[in-house]
Parts: structure tokens; sequence; C-alpha cells
């Protein structure tokens, strides 16, 4: 294979979305002095908000993306739910000229779809639970004698934070969950009681170079991301082999660009969850942990520019600001605000929502373990 040049300042970078992860590769690309150029149904979206330029489209629309492939140099992505019909369009394209897609169309669709990510896993080497697909009639009326319990019933396809996702503790919910079923596009996976969870943000070049960040602790809540811990504290046996099976993802599934990968931790198991091809929630610690940032070796990898020889990152702790957690008008953002330790970053959604995730802080200081313990 013949490596794509390097693109230099001046070029022009596309990304499929606009949201907010969109919105911070432009923050970087753009004072680099790339244009940045955003695709997605979204008008006045958080991208556009920092100087993004908006293609504003459906997916599917063949002609608008086809337009907008051929005014760019090189594409990204901000989320993997992209329609198939887009991703044929991207494919079929890229293969035609000179156009730099990374990560590729087939990493998205791995990415897209529990039952390709699993199987991804296990041909990788990487362990996981147990799972069972439910994509035929025979499929829903013998699983439920198969699996062991708990279980949890989850969408194949477009399910994240938690959505689309049925915990089921015995055989008879899991009969009864899957008799409401409209679609049979789903997986069953047994449930593994972990201890911990933890994630790998890590970078792969086109010419096979690999960096990453140390692993970081996660806590959710309610099935959403609320806090990281960069570094995890994690043995270094355990953070070996959490970056041996990052590692061993991106080179079996020819990987470039930047991904997140979230793991299960239970004693010295270790069981991987699922993997982001894309920057990565857990991993805008980054922003704040004193070198490169997600965004900046998603800018680099794209754009095929020199890798540095290694990663180097200060203790961080992120916390997750919901559309609950929004009050910029409160005692408590004021005190954080005049703390040179607390950095806050928002995404420029204009409404508030329960779960919607409207920015994030960074804590650099001191006490890591303890700074946002009060902020409930």
């Amino acid at each position: 294979m013949t490596q794509n040049k390097i693109l230099l300042p001046g070029s022009k970078l596309g990304v499929m979305g606009a949201g907010q992860l969109a919105r911070m590769f432009a923050l970087e690309a753009i004072t680099s002095g790339y244009e940045v150029h955003v695709f997605s149904p979204e008008r006045n979206s958080p991208a556009f908000g920092v100087g993004a330029k908006e293609t504003v489209a459906e997916y599917e629309n063949r002609e608008k993306l086809l337009s907008f492939l051929k005014n760019i140099n090189a594409l990204t992505f901000e989320f993997e739910n992209i329609p198939e019909a887009a991703l044929s369009v991207i494919e079929e394209f890229s293969g035609k000229s000179s156009l730099n897609v990374f990560p590729s169309p087939n990493c998205i669709r791995i990415a897209q779809n529990r039952w390709k990510e699993k199987n991804a896993f296990r041909n990788a080497g990487i362990p996981t639970v147990n799972f069972y697909p439910v994509f035929t009639e025979e499929d829903k009326n013998t699983v439920a004698s198969k699996v062991q319990y708990p279980c949890i019933l989850k969408t194949n396809t477009m399910g994240y934070d938690g959505k689309g996702q049925i915990k089921c503790k015995t055989k008879e919910e899991l009969i009864s969950a899957l008799s409401s079923l409209k679609e049979l596009n789903h997986i069953v996976e047994e449930f593994f009681s972990f201890t911990s969870e933890a994630s790998v943000i890590l970078a792969r070049f086109e010419n096979g170079k690999i960096l990453n960040f140390r692993p970081s602790e996660n806590i959710h809540k309610n099935h959403i991301l609320d806090l990281t811990f960069h570094p995890g504290n994690f043995s270094d046996e355990i953070q070996d082999r959490l970056v041996f099976y990052a590692t061993k993802l991106a080179e079996t599934i020819d990987y470039i660009g930047v991904f997140g990968i979230e793991f299960f931790i239970k004693d010295d198991q270790i069981l991987c969850n699922e993997f982001a091809p894309r920057p990565h929630n857990s991993g805008h610690f980054s922003q704040n942990s004193g070198g490169l940032s997600q965004f900046d070796l998603q800018l680099k990898t794209l754009c095929n520019l020199p890798a540095p020889e290694k990663i180097t990152s200060n203790p961080v702790t992120m916390k997750n600001i919901l559309g609950e957690d929004y009050k910029p008008d409160s005692p408590l953002w004021n005190r954080a605000l005049s703390d040179p330790e607390y950095r806050l970053h928002l995404y420029g959604k204009s409404e508030a929502r329960p779960g919607r995730k409207m920015g994030h802080w960074n804590y650099s200081g001191p006490n890591p373990q303890t700074a946002f313990q009060d902020w409930e």
C-alpha cells in the first residue's frame, strides 16, 4: 500500500458529524491552520460554532455527500452510527480518488454493529463476555436456553449510553423481553459482575506506529460516563494487558486514527466491552494533561503528520456535565471557575436536556480522587 502524502495547513478536512467531538477536533485543526468542513443534518451545530463550515443534509443524500467529498482532502468521523448508504458512497469515492479516509468505512461498520464488534475482539484474541445472536426466529426461540443468567438483551446497532438494553435476571424475563421485539437485530450478552471499568485511548498512524495514553478508570452513572480518573489505579500487569489488547485490535482491523476502547475488570480478569472509532468521552482528560490531546492525535493521524516518539500526560480527573448539571450561575461553578486547577469545556449546545452532554470539567490539581466528591 502506498502511503498517503502529508496534508499541510491550508488543507480541507472533513468530518462526518457536527457535534461536540467535531467541535473539539475543529478547535485543534483550525488553530493549526486547517479548514474544517462538517457534514450532518444539524444546522448551527456545535462544530459550526467554532468555525467549521457546514454542509447540512441527511447522511443518505448521495448528491450532497459526493459534493462534500469532492471539496475536502481528508475525511474522519465523530460518531459511528453512519448509515450504510453513506459509508458505501465514501468507500466508493475514496477508492477512485486520493481522499484520505481514516478510520476506514470498514472499521466504522465493525464499531456500529455489536455482533461484528464482539467477533472482531475474539479474532484479535481479546476476551469478551459470551454473546449470542438474535437475528432469526430460530435464534429468538433458542437463545433463552443457551445463555447464563443474568444477561442483557441489546440492540445490535444504534445503541449508546445504555440505550436499547434490557437486563434480564431470569429465563422468563428474557423470554418476555424477546417477545416484545419489533425486529430481529439484537444480541444477548451474559452479565459480568465487574468491579471497575477502564479505557485506553490509542492512536495508530498510517505507517503502523502506535501511541497510547495510560489506561484510565471510569465511573458511570445511569449508563452515562460521569467521571474519568487518569491514570487509573491499576497494577502494572493490568495496565500492560489493557494496552496489549487495544494494540491487538488496532493491528487486527488495520485501524488508522484515534479510538477509545472500554474494558470491565474483576480481580485479574479483563473483558473487553466495546470500542469507539473516534476520540472518546473518557479521553477528554487529555485536553489538560500537559501534552498532546486525543484531538491533536486525530489531526496528526488524519493528515499523516509525523508521530511523536511517545505520549506523556499528567494526572487529570474529568467530570461530564449533563443537562441536569448545567448550572453556570451556581456558587459551585463560580468557585470552580475561580480556581485555575479546574478547566471548563462547553459544547455550544443551546438546550440543556436531562442526560444530554453539555460539556465537561477537567481538574489537574493535587486531589484528583476528591475534586468532584461534593458535586451532586
